[in-house]
């Protein structure tokens, strides 16, 4: 299947959730290079999420990775100095939640200050943990859904062209994420840092067991 160029916030959405469905599926084989049947998953994702014949994995599978590693921080791994930050801040609107919220040391906290996940991610020149980033994707997919922003055109929101071109791709940084927003639409996440394209497996941060993945892909499917 070949890339698709979103362009609608849900496209863009769905497509990012895919292609991290992809990389969950591959990483689980513990491979270096994606295959056929990865793109098959991908696509499947993809249009069953855009035609109602799929939905998102619950936030229990989420909330349980939380409490099992729940002794360290999920940015660094540390053990030390732990502490509660909302992935999506509440200073832009994010929801203060279980959902939205995980495990980090202080330093980690006080370096991400009011930034979001991506936000911050992109200033360091890093892609997120996938695992994090399945979450933050499901707070911004939900988000969408509740208040009827699926179907609106990027085109309409300042600074995303009709064909956006990711930041992360070949993690790229906005030195300048932390100026005056530009967004017409009040999102609460960072829209124009949604990844459309992921690194190499062998440079992504998280890895899951393929049963375990397997397990969650089948309770995505409705039928």
């Amino acid at each position: 299947m070949a890339a698709v160029v979103p362009r609608t916030v849900g496209q863009s959405l769905y497509w990012s959730y895919a292609n991290l469905a992809m990389a969950f599926c591959a990483g689980g084989d513990g491979r270096s290079t994606y295959q056929q049947t990865d793109f098959i998953v991908r696509g499947k994702l993809y249009y069953g999420l855009l035609r109602g014949k799929m939905e998102l994995g619950s936030f229990l599978r989420d909330e349980k990775e939380k409490l099992d590693s729940s002794d360290a921080c999920c940015y660094c791994g540390s053990q030390m100095d732990l502490t509660l930050d909302h992935l999506i801040p509440k200073f832009k609107g994010g929801a203060n939640s279980a959902d939205n919220l995980i495990v980090a040391c202080r330093p980690c906290n006080s370096s991400k200050r009011a930034l979001d996940l991506l936000e911050w991610m992109a200033k360091r020149g890093e892609f997120p943990p996938l695992r994090l980033l399945r979450r933050y994707l499901k707070l911004a997919i939900h988000y969408c859904i509740d208040n009827s922003l699926m179907d609106v055109p990027l085109g309409q929101i300042e600074g995303i062209s009709p064909e956006p071109s990711p930041l992360f791709d070949n993690l790229q940084m906005d030195i300048a994420l932390e100026g005056p927003k530009t967004a017409k639409l009040n999102l609460p996440f960072a829209m124009a840092l949604i990844p459309h394209t992921f690194p190499n497996l062998d440079d992504l941060v998280a890895r899951v067991p393929v049963a375990e993945e397997s397990d969650e892909q089948r309770r995505e499917s409705k039928s």
